[in-house]
């Protein structure tokens, strides 16, 4: 039998590396949308004051993906961290 997840049970699912190291929680899930699967999940790093500085998010490929359970994701102990866009007005 197949065991699948809702993404609401996804959504704010904690993230910890291999080593045990607390990444932060799963806010958005993106997909591709010409292949109908998972990009990237964007996790919100667990330290509110780091990530109130530097607007950063970590993206988790799903081949950085070890395993996910109702209660948690684990992933390989790299990650990217992607700098979160800030709605401005453009310059021309």
């Amino acid at each position: 039998m197949e065991q699948s997840l809702k993404t609401k049970q996804l959504l704010d699912l904690p993230v910890y590396t291999k080593s045990g190291v607390h990444l932060g929680k799963i806010v958005e899930i993106r997909i591709d949308m010409t292949r109908h699967q998972v990009q990237h999940y964007v996790v919100r790093r667990a330290d509110l004051l780091q990530s109130l500085l530097d607007k950063s998010e970590l993206l988790i490929a799903p081949s950085q993906v070890i395993s996910v359970t109702k209660k948690k994701m684990v992933v390989d102990d790299t990650t990217t961290p992607v700098r979160v866009a800030i709605d401005a007005p453009a310059s021309i």
